[in-house]
């Protein structure tokens, strides 16, 4: 593989462009990329997290490369095959919007996508899928390897370095998003790893047990900077109110209804916030929240956390329920009346993710497979079985959180900690 130029990455040194790879990092799609925050609320936490799905998606690729290198060789794959999984970890999130997935919460419930299926989008219909056509590379397939798709027996392995468990995604947002914020949580020998990786003879990845302990540091790394970084209370916080500012902005402006690729592309965090200072808070009840929020943002007027607890659980359909709008709001109401506030004034924040790798091809999703060699065998085994760590992260995390606005803390405490009377002492904050 070729490379044609060299970029200088705080993360992995020197990163290797090849020529398809490099028009395509310098086509105007992806340098949008640039004007769209990693950690949409971090930086107002994290002053230095201020760092881009730009870098984050080239670090992405470089690593989808150095897996690929490893286990691509064994399945009788050749450059081509490695040149498709490294273009698809470039482009595996093309398609998200202003503030990532703060703008993801209002396109799925306005329209039912994800980031994901604009990702397909963008790159069966832009210049991106001319450059790839014209480069010999099929935008079908880097559309298929990007949702994970499995098309031919190889792509279980293929599609898992670009949309698995321990993927090059991760590997590469655990540290680099640790490093900007300035944290320590994301410290992962990522090339022990990688270095660590084999194929099954059923075509799954496996580790060598002989990694456990970087892969045991890999799940607590992740679990601690989605605690202590991605739901970190006053990044939620933030998060809640862009959400609120992006619902608003959109019955007066019409972020979602775009139709072409053109139109989503011209969205991004600058653009957003710019073309909602123009409008008229007088035009409507939403013109005047969107506003207000942007106000409040610029001014670091935040929502308070009045009361949050931390819950695991094995059942992913009970963390599902907790997700859900409708159940969201009755909550919220039942506070709000008996705190004697506007329903509007509190805000029930349930964000979900597995806090360990969730792959929904497996029967036991939560599960990492690895083998160790006796008498010239591979044998399979689950991490579980080797590692209380893994067994204990083997749930859903939820953190339920009640914000409100700082007058109103005291008395949406207490309203809130009557209605999730069964929680300990401990889950309410005490300011």
């Amino acid at each position: 593989m070729d490379f044609v130029m060299e970029v200088n990455d705080p993360i992995h040194g020197f990163i290797g462009l090849t020529e398809i790879e490099a028009k395509v990092v310098n086509s105007a799609p992806y340098q949008r990329l640039r004007r769209i925050k990693q950690l949409s609320g971090g930086h107002f936490v994290y002053p230095t997290a201020e760092h881009t799905r730009f870098g984050h998606c080239i670090g992405a690729m470089h690593l989808a490369g150095l897996v690929g290198r490893r286990l691509l060789r064994s399945l009788k794959l050749g450059e081509h095959a490695l040149q498709e999984v490294r273009i698809a970890a470039l482009l595996h999130d093309m398609g998200h919007g202003p503030f990532s997935h703060v703008f993801e919460e209002s396109l799925i419930e306005r329209r039912g996508w994800n980031h994901e299926d604009v990702t397909e989008w963008i790159i069966r219909e832009s210049e991106v899928g001319d450059l790839l056509e014209d480069a010999g590379i099929s935008k079908d397939r880097i559309a298929n390897l990007v949702r994970g798709r499995r098309k031919k027996k190889t792509d279980k392995v293929v599609s898992s370095i670009v949309a698995g468990q321990v993927d090059a995604d991760k590997m590469d947002y655990l540290i680099r998003d640790s490093f900007y914020c300035g944290v320590n949580y994301g410290l992962v020998d990522i090339h022990r790893l990688i270095n660590s990786l084999e194929v099954s003879d059923d075509l799954t990845l496996e580790f060598d047990l002989a990694a456990r302990g970087a892969l045991e540091a890999f799940l607590v790394a992740r679990y601690e900077m989605f605690l202590n970084v991605y739901y970190h209370k006053t990044v939620r916080s933030v998060e809640v109110m862009l959400i609120k500012l992006m619902n608003a902005a959109d019955t007066v402006l019409g972020l979602t209804s775009f139709s072409t690729p053109e139109e989503f592309l011209a969205l991004d965090d600058m653009s957003l916030i710019s073309r909602i200072r123009r409008i008229d808070p007088s035009e409507s009840d939403s013109a005047h929240e969107a506003v207000t929020m942007v106000n409040m943002l610029d001014s670091r007027i935040l929502y308070k956390s009045v009361f949050e607890k931390v819950l695991h659980t094995e059942d992913r359909f009970v963390s599902r329920i907790l997700t859900k709008r409708k159940v969201r709001e009755s909550i919220q109401e039942e506070i709000a009346a008996n705190a004697g506030v506007q329903p509007d004034e509190v805000i029930v924040d349930v964000p979900t993710l597995p806090s360990v790798p969730y792959n929904p091809h497996q029967l036991n999703p939560m599960e990492i497979k690895i083998f160790e060699r006796f008498e010239g065998k591979k044998i399979p085994h689950n991490l579980s079985e080797y590692s209380n760590i893994a067994e204990m992260m083997k749930v859903y995390l939820d953190v339920i959180r009640v914000y409100t606005f700082d007058r109103h803390r005291t008395k949406v405490g207490l309203a809130a900690r009557k209605i999730f009377e069964e929680l300990p002492d401990a889950a309410l904050i005490h300011m």
